[in-house]
């Protein structure tokens, strides 16, 4: 029966490492992990294929010569790589300081927008106010002046009898009492609550109300 079990990735074998090579195989470990497995591959199989070919009087030069020419090669692909890093992360950066200015002015806008846009409604909620302390004044005086008839000027005789009193009163107390106080003393005395206010020259009371 065949294994329907998932296949894993293998894991990874532990080799002894001769000293002389270990700095090297931790840089090609390094490079493995950022992602250049294809290009130190690529290196290897050239040196290897270089051993392999050379003969043995050869070997330590080519070894020596190759891993130095592949260790230079994969400086200057880190180089290559550091530099176009660094470039993308400017423009990126130049980029985002740019997206955060038009961001600002944008809100700045909405802020000014908006406050334009309460101002509105304040001067809105003014005028309808306004219209209605005037609509309602007016017909409180309108109703004020219908339940209020217009009244005629009264002789002496015509006021004593609307005040309940006699003529000498009327005519002591407009005497002794200063104007705007006659007017009170009258008002207290009306039945409509109307003060009355003597005109000299007509000889008449006119109402105050």
């Amino acid at each position: 029966m065949s294994d329907s079990s998932p296949s894993h990735k293998p894991p990874s074998q532990m080799i002894r490492v001769p000293t002389p090579l270990i700095g090297a195989v931790r840089e090609l470990s390094r490079l493995h992990r950022q992602g250049r497995t294809t290009e130190v591959l690529k290196g290897l199989e050239e040196l290897i294929f270089t051993l392999e070919s050379s003969s043995s009087s050869r070997y330590y030069d080519n070894f020596s010569k190759s891993l130095s020419e592949i260790m230079e090669r994969l400086n200057k692909l880190e180089s290559n790589s550091g530099d176009e890093y660094s470039s993308n992360e400017v423009y990126d950066a130049e980029r985002i300081d740019d997206l955060e200015e038009k961001i600002e002015g944008i809100v700045s806008r909405m802020e000014q927008f908006a406050e334009a846009i309460i101002q509105i409604q304040k001067y809105l909620n003014n005028q309808q106010f306004a219209q209605k302390r005037k609509k309602k004044s007016y017909y409180n005086n309108s109703y004020y002046q219908s339940q209020t008839p217009r009244m005629k000027p009264l002789t002496e005789e015509g006021l004593a009898k609307r005040l309940g009193v006699s003529v000498e009163t009327i005519r002591k107390e407009r005497i002794d009492l200063p104007s705007p106080h006659f007017v009170g003393w009258c008002k207290r005395r009306d039945s409509s609550n109307i003060g009355w206010e003597y005109n000299q020259d007509t000889g008449l009371y006119y109402p105050v109300l």
